[in-house]
């Protein structure tokens, strides 16, 4: 992210991320960054999207947050369905007769409370993950205070405010261990101050960071 960004307004930095998201966007380049495995070209098959993958949506919601921007992530519990005790955005499957825009909004207020007005900035790419068979579609909202919160503690165990100047941190990526399928392997992963974040949601926060780093 150049110096220049860094120096404006909360509003000016909002209205050159909307931007950007009108443009070209680096996709699974940039999420396979922090793939759980290593991505070749046979790997890169499994993220293929199938002719029938369960539509889903998530919502990354920007606020003001200490002259900066900030947003949440969301500890699972280990009741759901998918994905259990993983820190993940809010979001969940599609409904019936209902657009992935509405998804993200109504899973947003379920999982997280957040019932004031959102702008939508724009959306990222969408992510297919082979384990659950969802085709996550990311949409960015903004508030212009910091949204209040009420968790729903049958899917939500706990929510972090991140600012995007972390996400940006270099020194923040690394790895931690993780069983798969039987198998102990160290995954990337976002090194928060309070979570650790990887699989699915750091893939898709890998293509926001890009963006950002190139305002």
């Amino acid at each position: 992210m150049c110096l220049y960004f860094m120096t404006l307004k909360v509003n000016k930095k909002i209205g050159l991320i909307k931007q950007r998201l009108l443009e070209n966007l680096p996709g699974f380049g940039s999420q396979k960054k922090m793939a759980v495995i290593k991505v070749n070209k046979l790997i890169e098959l499994a993220f293929k999207v199938p002719s029938n993958p369960k539509p889903s949506a998530v919502s990354i919601v920007l606020f003001p947050y200490k002259d900066d921007i900030g947003f949440f992530l969301t500890e699972r519990t280990h009741t759901v369905d998918h994905h259990k005790g993983q820190i993940s955005f809010p979001g969940g499957a599609q409904d019936k007769n209902e657009t992935l825009m509405e998804t993200s909004l109504r899973e947003t207020k379920e999982e997280i409370g957040i019932d004031s007005d959102l702008e939508l900035i724009g959306t990222l790419s969408s992510l297919y993950t082979p384990v659950s068979d969802f085709l996550i579609h990311p949409y960015i909202w903004y508030a212009d205070s910091i949204p209040e919160t009420t968790l729903n503690n049958n899917e939500v165990s706990n929510i972090f405010t991140i600012p995007l100047n972390d996400l940006l941190d270099n020194q923040i990526v690394g790895t931690m261990p993780k069983q798969i399928k039987g198998v102990n392997i160290n995954v990337p992963c976002f090194h928060f101050s309070n979570c650790d974040c990887w699989g699915a949601t750091a893939m898709i926060l890998s293509e926001f960071k890009d963006i950002l780093k190139n305002l």
